[in-house]
């Protein structure tokens, strides 16, 4: 039986939305999704999410992937302290960076546990949608700085408008918001979410055409075919870049990227060649609270130079060395800071968000959101701070939440009949 037999349905929500329980759990997710902050950048939802481990913890029974990213988040954050410990005799350290940076993995933690929990009282619908209004309402906290749809607007409306658009499942009503945050990212040199927009759009259609042709793709089917598309975005979204039309800034600063290193990728983003000199250094990471040595930065300023980028700026000396190392990459950071725990905790991201979208498109049961939250996810341990993928990372893991469906689906509705090996979840829901 699919899992998707066994949820709950509309009156049940009605019935339940409004009950205490329904309220705190709603609250819960626009706290996380507003991400406040404690001292020393601790984040109030994650903390919020892990006083509610005895709600959620039970929900993790027979979800193996989550079972293994929870047991290696508290196990990186804890080779992060031993790796600082271990360093600290020959390197400089901080004590707030390692504050920080476990709160960033243990935040993780709680902020996808509470998630889970609260999808099984109001619904994955609903928790999307309250996530979105959180982030929403954290851009007032943004607007007293340099303002832009592409900082500040994006990805918290991104997020709000797909999670309503795909609350009935409607594919007009998806693809129409689609477009027009595509269109409006495009003219505010939002490149990248842009391209994941228009990525949405393709698989959105190609998953309608699946649907309305009744044709049954297999899991490699699937995974090429995102691939694929993914590709073809990507170079389209770069010609019309090049012709000029998202405007002359775009096109400036995208030739000027591709000529510095003959790449958009590596001109867009030079912390990647860093991230390779230092991993390549210290393979076994150097601790979440160690602040590079000057042999270091030398390794990684000249990893950089290597392919046409000028490193001598205070952006590298300062944001990616200034206080512990920064390489504007999930994965790198995750590597260094944490060591070898924080590369396996990637993998198993990157495997939730594989699995879950596979899943949902075999299924034809994904929405625009699921599409745009897992290519986010894989963006963001590429090429994004471990801070900055924390914005949309809990929510995507949660909405992807291919292992855990099962076993949500049961909880909301009362029902213990659907079979452990059932993945199809709720997806519709989003």
């Amino acid at each position: 039986m699919s899992t998707r037999a066994v949820l709950p349905s509309s009156t049940t929500f009605l019935q339940r939305k409004w009950t205490a329980e329904s309220v705190v759990a709603m609250v819960v997710c626009v706290v996380i999704g507003l991400r406040l902050t404690l001292p020393f950048n601790v984040p109030v939802g994650g903390a919020l999410g892990l006083l509610l481990i005895p709600l959620w913890l039970p929900l993790l029974r027979r979800a193996r992937l989550f079972v293994a990213l929870a047991a290696l988040l508290v196990v990186a954050a804890a080779a992060g302290v031993l790796l600082t410990w271990w360093m600290a005799a020959e390197r400089v350290s901080l004590p707030s960076a390692v504050i920080e940076r476990s709160a960033v993995a243990l935040g993780l933690l709680g902020a996808v546990g509470a998630l889970l929990w609260a999808r099984t009282i109001v619904g994955l619908s609903t928790v999307a949608i309250t996530y979105g209004a959180g982030m929403a309402l954290g851009i007032a906290g943004d607007l007293g700085g340099n303002v832009s749809w592409r900082f500040t607007f994006s990805i918290p409306l991104t997020i709000l408008l797909l999670a309503l658009a795909a609350r009935r499942d409607r594919f007009v009503p998806q693809l129409v918001v689609v477009i027009l945050l595509a269109a409006i990212g495009a003219v505010n040199d939002a490149r990248s979410n842009t391209a994941m927009l228009m990525l949405a759009a393709v698989v959105l259609i190609w998953q309608r055409i699946g649907r309305a042709t009744g044709t049954t793709r297999r899991r490699a089917g699937n995974i090429v075919g995102v691939i694929l598309f993914g590709v073809a975005v990507f170079f389209l979204a770069q010609a019309a870049i090049l012709e000029g039309f998202f405007g002359e800034a775009t096109k400036d600063r995208t030739q000027a990227q591709i000529d510095e290193s003959g790449s958009l990728l590596l001109g867009g983003r030079p912390e990647i060649a860093a991230s390779e000199a230092l991993i390549r250094l210290h393979p076994l990471g150097l601790g979440s609270g160690i602040v590079a040595s000057r042999a270091d930065i030398t390794a990684a300023k000249s990893s950089m130079a290597a392919i046409g980028y000028d490193p001598h700026n205070n952006y590298v000396d300062r944001f990616m060395f200034g206080g512990g190392i920064e390489v504007h990459s999930m994965l790198g950071d995750f590597w260094l800071w944490f060591g070898l725990p924080g590369l396996m905790a990637c993998a198993v991201i990157a495997a939730v968000a594989g699995l879950g979208l596979e899943r949902a498109l075999r299924e034809g049961a994904c929405t625009a959101l699921a599409i745009y939250l897992a290519t986010r996810l894989l963006w963001d341990l590429a090429f994004s701070p471990a801070v900055s993928a924390m914005k949309t990372l809990p929510l995507a893991l949660v909405v992807l939440a291919v292992p855990v469906a099962a076993v949500i689906a049961q909880r909301s509705s009362g029902r213990q009949d659907a079979p452990p090996g059932d993945l199809a979840g709720d997806q519709r829901g989003t």
